[in-house]
C-alpha cells in the first residue's frame, strides 16, 4: 500500500472515531437563549436613572450597601425617573409593580409613583394632601382627593410598607401591606396626568412632596395570563 493509500484510510478511521451516528444535538442547538429582563432599580447605583427636573428639588441617591433609594425633600417637588426599560420599552398594560417605601421625613406624599397606561400616564398617591390620602390621580379629570379611589390612611413615619400597583386592561388596583385600598374600573375613562409639574416625572418614576422618602426592592413584572384572567373578571364586580 502506497503512502497516499495510507494516508487516506487513517483520514477514514479518524473520521469513524469522532462520529457518532446515534447522538442528538441539543435541544437548543440553533436557538438563542432569551436575555434575562433587566432589574428595574440594581439597588447599587441610579444607573437608567435621573432626577426629575423639579424646581428646587431635594437631592436624590442610593445607598448600595442597603439597597435603599433615597429622595430627600424639597422646597414642593422631588423625584427620580427611570429613563428607559427593556430596550427603552416600559410595559404600558398587564403588569405590576412592587416597592417597599417609607416616609423618613416631613407630612405630606412620601410615594406619588408615575406609571405608564397605554398610551398616558397616571400617578398612585400615598400619603397625600396632609399625609394620609391615597388614590389615582387623574381619572375624569378629578385628583385622587376628589374621585372614587381616594381613602385616608395613617402612615407611621420610618416604617417600612409593601407597596404594589396592579395595572389591567380595564382596571387599577393599588395595594399597601396586602390590603387593597384601590380598585377602580377604567374602560371608558379619561386617564391622565394632574397638570403642572407632576408631568415631568414620566414615563415612570417615584416623587415626594415637601418630604423625605426612601424605597427599596423596586420592580416591575409583566402580568402571566391567569392574572389577567383574573383581573378581567374584577371587572363585573363593583368597584370601591
Amino acid at each position: 500500500m502506497n503512502r497516499f493509500a495510507y494516508f487516506l484510510l487513517f483520514s477514514l478511521l479518524a473520521f469513524i472515531s469522532c462520529s457518532n451516528p446515534g447522538e442528538k444535538p441539543p435541544a437548543n442547538a440553533g436557538k438563542v437563549t432569551a436575555e434575562k429582563q433587566p432589574a428595574i432599580f440594581d439597588g447599587k447605583s441610579l444607573a437608567g436613572w435621573e432626577a426629575c427636573d423639579y424646581v428646587a428639588a431635594g437631592e436624590v441617591s442610593v445607598d448600595g450597601k442597603t439597597g435603599v433609594l433615597r429622595i430627600n425633600r424639597g422646597e414642593i417637588l422631588s423625584g427620580v425617573r427611570r429613563l428607559g426599560y427593556d430596550k427603552d420599552q416600559l410595559p404600558k398594560l398587564n403588569y405590576e409593580v412592587t416597592m417597599e417605601a417609607r416616609r423618613v421625613e416631613g407630612d405630606d406624599f412620601f410615594c406619588c409613583l408615575t406609571f405608564p397606561y397605554r398610551e398616558t400616564h397616571a400617578t398612585f398617591v400615598l400619603g397625600g394632601w396632609g399625609g394620609s390620602v391615597c388614590g389615582i390621580s387623574s381619572i375624569d379629570f378629578m385628583d385622587a382627593m376628589d374621585n372614587s379611589t381616594m381613602t385616608a390612611r395613617e402612615f407611621v413615619e420610618g416604617q417600612w410598607y409593601k407597596i404594589r400597583l396592579v395595572i389591567s386592561d380595564n382596571r387599577f388596583q393599588g395595594f399597601v401591606d396586602g390590603d387593597r385600598i384601590v380598585n377602580v374600573g377604567i374602560k371608558g375613562r379619561k386617564i391622565g396626568m394632574r397638570f403642572g409639574e407632576i408631568e415631568e416625572s414620566v414615563p415612570f418614576a417615584i416623587s415626594t412632596f415637601r418630604t423625605t422618602g426612601e424605597y427599596r426592592n423596586i420592580e416591575i413584572r409583566k402580568l402571566e395570563e391567569p392574572e389577567i384572567a383574573a383581573a378581567a373578571k374584577l371587572d363585573e364586580e363593583d368597584e370601591f
